[in-house]
């Protein structure tokens, strides 16, 4: 199999002058740059400039996927603009990393499947980086959610994480979980496409809602009346820094501003912190209990089916042998008769009627004992 491996940073807050467009361009051969983004892709090469660098000289944010398991998301903030304090809990220096970078925080999300990448998050990533722009939104805004299903992912994927032919593996930890937050029983698209993504256990995030207190409802905020609370000066400064371009401006004036007005709460007090052990056990269940319910939902479809051509089931034989006998004697026909006579056995074992269907089946062979084509597309079917 080739090698694959796709960079892209996006713009957030401003859009790349031309000059940084013509700098961004140079970076490489295979490199594709517009006002806002920058894509590139290898096959038998790689990328030679520090991507972070590249992120924190002209972008926003960064996805990155490789086709041998490897995946990472990185989101700059201006110093100070997402609590450190805050962010902490959910960082293990490894995967998850929240460090300063001259005059910025680098939340860092890096994930390896040590060459094998499972579930369909592979399809998912090729749909790229603006499935996650929202979520550097909501980190700005105290929305932790997306931290919390990045813990989750990095204590259960990687060395501490497993598939078999028999499914998922628990890793059976008793490390505790960090402040859940709210709202992870009603998830965003963005935060859903993470989890695609990054192929997060979808019965681990079942386990996580049922303990995730509900969102309170969003306030609406009338920036027009929170703008007159600021000062002269403060205006002038953010007027010219938005002139200016300042990366960044944006994002912090709205957290100023919001800061001034009531806000939604994301997360809540964790008396009892729950450990992946127990968090495991109660995916298994939930795991077990879907295979009940969609067995039994297969089974009732089945029923359905065969009570349905239980009641044509004569009309059935008739077309059969109308179709052979009236038309013409062509490979066509007979596999067409021979596609119609194989729904019938599934209602042979539902009504438990086979040496009926044996005997009219053997009669029908005889009818048409010359049809050779026909007769050896039955033998093969080990119909006759």
């Amino acid at each position: 199999m080739s090698e694959y491996q796709y960079h892209e940073w996006q713009t957030i807050d401003r859009v790349l002058t031309p000059q940084e467009q013509m700098d961004v361009d140079s970076l490489s051969s295979h490199i594709e740059v517009t006002a806002s983004r920058a894509v590139v892709t290898y096959h038998w090469s790689d990328f030679r400039h520090d991507p972070k660098q590249v992120l924190l000289d002209y972008f926003d944010a960064y996805f990155y996927c490789a086709n041998w398991g490897t995946l990472q998301l990185m989101f700059p903030f201006p110093k100070g603009l997402v609590d450190k304090e805050a962010v902490a809990p959910y960082c293990d220096g490894e995967s998850i990393s929240f460090e300063s970078w001259g005059n910025y925080d680098v939340l860092d999300l890096s994930f390896y499947a040590d060459g094998y990448y499972p579930g369909d998050g592979w399809m998912e990533a090729e749909r790229g980086l603006s499935g996650f722009i929202k979520l550097r939104d909501d980190l700005i805004d105290g929305d932790y959610r997306l931290l919390y299903l990045a813990w989750l992912c990095a204590r259960t994927t990687g060395d501490m994480y497993s598939y078999e032919e028999e499914g998922y593996v628990p890793t059976n930890s008793p490390e505790l979980e960090p402040p859940v937050p709210a709202g992870l029983n009603n998830l965003s698209p963005s935060l859903q496409y993470f989890i695609a993504v990054f192929d997060v256990n979808e019965h681990l995030v079942q386990a996580i809602a049922e303990r995730s207190q509900n969102l309170s409802k969003h306030p609406e905020v009338n920036y027009r009346k929170l703008v007159s609370g600021l000062s002269r000066s403060e205006c002038d400064e953010f007027l010219v820094e938005l002139l200016e371009g300042k990366p960044g401006t944006v994002a912090i004036l709205r957290r100023r501003l919001t800061k001034m007005s009531p806000t939604r709460e994301f997360s809540a007090a964790q008396d009892n912190p729950c450990s992946i052990q127990k968090l495991e056990e109660r995916a298994m269940y939930l795991e077990k209990e879907e295979k009940s319910r969609l067995t039994e939902e297969t089974r009732q479809r089945h029923i359905a089916e065969m009570e349905t051509l239980a009641q044509r089931e004569e009309q059935a034989w008739t077309d059969i042998d109308h179709l052979i006998a009236k038309s013409r004697k062509t490979a066509s026909v007979y596999d067409k008769a021979t596609a119609q006579l194989e729904k019938l056995p599934q209602l042979v074992e539902f009504k438990q009627t086979r040496p009926a269907f044996q005997i009219r089946i053997q009669a029908l062979a005889e009818k048409y004992i010359s049809r050779n084509a026909l007769i050896g597309r039955w033998r093969c079917a080990g119909r006759v």
